[in-house]
């Protein structure tokens, strides 16, 4: 008699609990006229394109002292820390575009 080998099974939950974080929106601007922007591109398709024909359109409208860019490696990643304490001394405004 053969004795069968019994294989334990362990059952995992596939969520992970939400932790809410602090956070707050930034005062708006005032206006737009010589404020400096940052554009943030999400990596997905066509988002840089339309992201500088927004950028385009406002700058002629507005003047914009300076204009920073930024690609995101990958959509599915947040921006990367150091880059948003960059952009909170060189940006005004950033835009951020959403491509498909």
């Amino acid at each position: 008699m053969a004795m069968e080998h019994i294989q334990k099974l362990v059952l995992i939950k596939p969520v992970n609990e939400a932790i809410p974080e602090q956070s707050s929106y930034a005062p708006r601007p005032t206006g737009l006229e010589g404020k400096r922007v940052g554009l943030l591109d999400n990596s997905k398709n066509n988002a840089g394109r339309f992201l500088e024909m927004v950028a385009t359109i406002l700058d002629a409208q507005y003047g914009f002292s300076n204009i920073v860019r930024h690609r995101k490696p990958s959509a599915s990643k947040p921006v990367a820390p150091e880059v948003i304490e960059e952009w909170k001394k060189l940006c005004d405004l950033v835009i951020v575009g959403v491509g498909d």
